[in-house]
C-alpha cells in the first residue's frame, strides 16, 4: 500500500520526490547467475548521468551484501545509492520494489516480486533459460547473449569464464533500460 511504502521509505531515508531504480546483484541459485558487480555500477552510472537526482536501491539478503558493496563502491562520490542488502525484511523489499521507477535483476526471487508487482523490469540471464520464467510486467525486457554454451543450468560456470554474464555489457542493458526510465 502506499502507507507501506511511504514508511519504509522514511525509515531508509529514501526521498519519496525522487525517483529510485533497484537492482538486486544477487542470486540465490549460484555464482554464475550473477551479473558482475562492475556491470551493475556501469549501468548504474548511466542511470544517474541520465537523471542525478535517481537513488539506486541495493537489494538483497545478507548474503549479498559483498555484492551490493562492491556495486555501491564503482559509483561516484555523491551518488545517492542506499546499499540494503540484508538491511530489510522482504515485506520492505517488497515496497520498495512497488515504488521503484524500473528494477535491475539477474534471475532471482525479486526479479519475479517486480514482474509480480508489474514494474518495469529489466532481467539478465546467463546460465538459465529467458524463455522458461520470464518477466510478465507490461514493460520488461529480458537479456540474454544466448550463448552455444549457455543455458548451462549450472551454480557455476563449467568453462570458468562466465561469458554469458561478462559479455553482457552495461551498454547493452542500458539500451533496454533507457526506455523504460523515460515512461
Amino acid at each position: 500500500s502506499a502507507a507501506q511504502i511511504a514508511a519504509v521509505c522514511e525509515r531508509l531515508d529514501i526521498d519519496p520526490a525522487r525517483p529510485l531504480v533497484a537492482m538486486a546483484p544477487g542470486a540465490e541459485f549460484g555464482g554464475a547467475k550473477r551479473w558482475p558487480a562492475r556491470h551493475f555500477a556501469g549501468l548504474a552510472q548511466a542511470v544517474l548521468e541520465r537523471d542525478p537526482a535517481t537513488q539506486i536501491a541495493l537489494l538483497g539478503s545478507p548474503k549479498d551484501q559483498e555484492a551490493c558493496a562492491e556495486v555501491a563502491a564503482g559509483l561516484p562520490a555523491g551518488a545517492t545509492v542506499h546499499n540494503l542488502a540484508g538491511a530489510t525484511s522482504l515485506a520492505e523489499a517488497i515496497a520498495l520494489i512497488a515504488r521503484a521507477a524500473a528494477v535491475v535483476a539477474n534471475d532471482s526471487g525479486l526479479l519475479h516480486i517486480a514482474s509480480a508487482l508489474n514494474r518495469p523490469v529489466l532481467a539478465l540471464y546467463g546460465p538459465t533459460d529467458p524463455d522458461h520464467a520470464p518477466p510478465f510486467s507490461d514493460l520488461a525486457a529480458s537479456l540474454s547473449l544466448r550463448l552455444d554454451c549457455s543455458p548451462c543450468k549450472q551454480r557455476e560456470c563449467p568453462l570458468g569464464h562466465q561469458d554469458c554474464m561478462v559479455k553482457l555489457t552495461p551498454d547493452l542493458a542500458w539500451q533496454s533500460l533507457r526506455p523504460m526510465l523515460s515512461r
